[in-house]
């Protein structure tokens, strides 16, 4: 009967240590310090979550003598160290980790593998001190243990992502490996109502894959994709329409995180960029300048059809981007440009070009061995481009050279005139005079260089005259006339020099409020009026013989009688 008890009372004993053992042995993780333990201590067992507390870096929590990862006689001032160094075995991440939490106070939670057991690390910071938690991360339930404190960062942490995310504007979302989507952000819900057209509705599950076909293949990282979007318009306005985004993706586990960045402004800038440049292309196509635009690379990137006429290359060449080397070479190949001397002067005469029309001051006319005449400018334009605008201005030239060679002609015509001729502006500027008059009155060649007006030139005649009652008529009757007070257009007078020779004067208003005044000798033959007239600095003595008697027969009988005055 005793016997029957004992094992009675010792089979129950094994069974209950047996479901104690149940119970407490599958939260149980064995660490062994060293292989076979080299310190010649037992394994250490971890049964529940280790807490290290260290203010200014020095420990103030208790060790545990069975601790697995401090020694009881661990230093206290150094024991972050050492703990760190302990912990490096269960994640690579961990010495990293706790550098940052004793710096910056950065909260952390890692799961470390001791072979096939999971210990939870943990770390934060809070009034000071630091906290540093180890335990089991797996029990019996599958639940993992978390500190509070840890808990309550990594939740704050959780919902200030969540809200960057919401802020941010772009649409995120992820997809498993069936490319279903199994999380969005505010973004992507509110993009589904827009295109749907049900603002303020309440996501359904599951939500639908708004790009589809579009980011299959999937975008590579470094290389976004344009995608686009039809937005419903339910209400007036201009709020329907397409959206455009840029989608870039990631590998997250098993699925894909997508993100949509808005770009309808960038489209829309596009857009107006390209219509205008096609406004200034359909501009360009009817000027008769032609107009070449380098970028900063100095590649041709526009052109216009009178470029083609006038450098007579293939539009094709011109198409293909020449550089700006490369495109006035086949200008010159064409001798469509002046020759150089030599052809190093000519690459550094580019260099030169290149460098003024950066400048803007680039200006030059190229005569070409056709007879053509080109005027080439080049101006800087924003980012480090470089336009040159080509003219066709040979008529011009040749209308020029016409109008100098006729100016030339007429001014020998006037020079060959045997009588002093000059001849005044509306404003009383000398415009004219021929080589009589030069010779005359002994102007200078600097003197045509700068504006003379009548009152200096009468004073220069006055000066040159004897005083007479008939001068000084003369002389106020010239001054009505270039004031257009004269009632008579035209005005005569013999004038008396002071060398004794006499001078027929005649003032005369001609077309534009012009005058024109002439010096001819007084009674001379047409043979003699040929010859040239002397220099009033002439010897001031009087001439013998007829001069003298014809200045003072001159002087005594008068002025000339005055023209009778045009009916009117």
């Amino acid at each position: 009967m005793q016997a029957d008890l004992f094992d009675v009372v010792l089979f129950g004993g094994i069974s209950l240590l047996s479901a104690l053992a149940a119970l407490w042995l599958p939260g149980l993780i064995w660490r062994r310090v060293g292989p076979g333990g080299n310190d010649g201590r037992p394994p250490v067992l971890i049964d529940a979550m280790r807490r290290y507390e260290f203010h200014e870096g020095y420990l103030v929590s208790p060790i545990d003598p069975n601790d697995a990862f401090l020694s009881p006689d661990t230093d206290r001032g150094a024991a972050f160290g050492d703990l760190t160094r302990a912990l490096a075995m269960l994640h690579a991440d961990l010495p990293g980790r706790l550098g940052a939490l004793a710096r910056r106070g950065e909260a952390f939670v890692l799961t470390g593998r001791f072979g096939v057991d999971a210990l939870s690390v943990a770390g934060c910071s809070a009034k000071g001190r630091m906290v540093v938690m180890v335990g089991p991360a797996e029990v019996g339930t599958g639940r993992e243990i978390v500190d509070v404190p840890v808990l309550r960062a990594i939740q704050a942490e959780s919902e200030d992502l969540r809200h960057a995310l919401d802020l941010g504007g772009a649409a995120i979302w992820t997809v498993d490996a069936e490319g279903r989507v199994i999380w969005a952000n505010a973004a992507y819900l509110a993009l589904i109502d827009r295109v749907a057209g049900r603002a303020g509705a309440e996501a359904v599950w599951p939500l639908p894959a708004l790009f589809g076909a579009q980011v299959h293949p999937r975008p590579e990282p470094d290389n976004p994709r344009r995608c686009s979007l039809s937005v419903a318009q339910t209400e007036p306005g201009p709020e329907g329409g397409t959206l455009w985004f840029e989608v870039t993706t990631i590998e997250r586990g098993d699925g894909l995180m997508f993100c949509a960045a808005p770009i309808d402004r960038l489209v829309a800038a596009e857009t107006a960029l390209r219509n205008f440049v096609q406004t200034l292309s359909k501009t360009f196509a009817h000027l008769p300048i032609g107009l070449a635009i380098f970028d900063k690379r100095r590649e041709l990137v526009l052109f216009n059809p009178a470029l083609v006429t006038l450098s007579t290359l293939p539009p094709q060449a011109l198409a293909g981007r020449p550089r700006l080397v490369d495109f006035l070479d086949a200008l010159r190949d064409r001798k469509r440009m002046p020759e150089p001397k030599d052809y190093k002067g000519w690459r550094d005469s580019i260099a030169h070009l290149e460098a003024r029309a950066e400048q803007g001051t680039y200006e030059d006319v190229w005569a070409l061995p056709g007879g053509q005449s080109l005027r080439v400018m080049g101006r800087p334009h924003p980012d480090g481009a470089v336009a040159f605008m080509f003219e066709d201005i040979t008529a011009e030239v040749t209308l020029t050279q016409q109008f100098r060679g006729e100016l030339e002609l007429h001014r020998a015509v006037i020079d060959a005139q045997p009588g002093a001729m000059a001849v005044f502006a509306g404003d009383g500027r000398r415009v004219l005079a021929n080589r009589a008059y030069r010779q005359l009155w002994r102007l200078p060649e600097e003197a045509e260089a700068r504006p003379v007006f009548l009152p200096e030139a009468m004073a220069r005649w006055q000066a040159a005259c004897l005083p007479s009652a008939a001068a000084s008529a003369c002389w106020g009757d010239i001054r009505r006339i270039a004031e257009r007070k004269a009632a008579e257009p035209e005005v005569r007078a013999r004038l008396v020099l002071r060398d004794r020779r006499c001078l027929d004067l005649s003032v005369a208003a001609i077309a534009g409020g012009a005058i024109m005044v002439r010096f001819e000798p007084e009674g001379a033959p047409a043979c003699d009026r040929a010859q040239p007239l002397r220099s009033v600095d002439a010897e001031m003595a009087p001439a013998p013989g007829r001069g003298a008697q014809q200045a003072q027969e001159a002087v005594t009988r008068g002025p000339a009688p005055r023209a009778p005055a045009p009916q009117r």
